[in-house]
């Protein structure tokens, strides 16, 4: 080899200690020079090579670059929305704005249907009842027509009094006088009427429903 050959041309006088040295030295520069058996240096590539095998790395940066685009695109880029006073997007505030726009329309269409709703019980007819009176007196010779004028005197809200009225003999002589009206439940009671009716009690015995039939 090229180093073998190197040290069989020194000169023998040189000292044992020195060959060795040198022979160290030698060794070291063999192992670390990349020198092959042949004697020749290794190839180093040229220059060509070197810019043939760039353009080769490029397109793996460019292949690797969409990756980081990918990844922005993922989260919605690197841009931010711009958010209004109630921190919504452009499409959240048009989502609540839709919202709040068929909130508006289901109300109108509710009141609505109340407006209409509340009419028709306007204009539903009240419940009424016609009552028939059994008014007994104290006497025989009480007055019975003129107890049912005074009975008449009394108004009410909702109490309509009967056009006629007749006598029936109870015994004794002693006749009751048998009355009608008409009245809205909503507005007057049965008591109320018996008992202002039963108030003369100068002319009155006692005054009971004998029917009441809803008209």
């Amino acid at each position: 080899f090229f180093f073998r050959n190197l040290l069989s041309d020194l000169p023998p006088t040189m000292n044992g200690f020195a060959y060795d040295e040198l022979n160290l030295t030698i060794s070291y520069i063999y192992l670390t020079s990349g020198v092959k058996n042949t004697g020749k240096p290794a190839a180093v590539p040229s220059s060509g090579d070197k810019k043939a095998a760039a353009p080769a790395a490029a397109p793996a940066a460019k292949k690797a670059a969409p990756a980081a685009d990918d990844f922005d695109d993922m989260f919605g880029g690197d841009d931010d929305e711009e958010l209004n006073e109630e921190g919504e997007t452009a499409a959240e505030a048009a989502a609540t704005k839709a919202r709040h726009e068929r909130m508006e329309t289901a109300r109108k269409l509710k009141e609505e249907k109340d407006a209409k709703d509340g009419k028709k019980k306007a204009e539903k007819a009240p419940e009424k009842s016609l009552l028939v009176l059994d008014v007994k007196p104290w006497e025989a010779d009480t007055d019975l027509e003129a107890v049912w004028h005074m009975i008449k005197e009394y108004k009410q809200e909702g109490l309509a009094w009967g056009e006629s009225y007749k006598l029936e003999p109870v015994a004794y002589g002693i006749k009751k006088l048998v009355m009608t009206c008409t009245i809205v439940d909503a507005l007057v009671l049965v008591d109320d009427i018996t008992e202002n009716i039963e108030a003369l009690e100068e002319h009155v015995q006692s005054c009971t429903v004998a029917s009441m039939n809803k008209i």
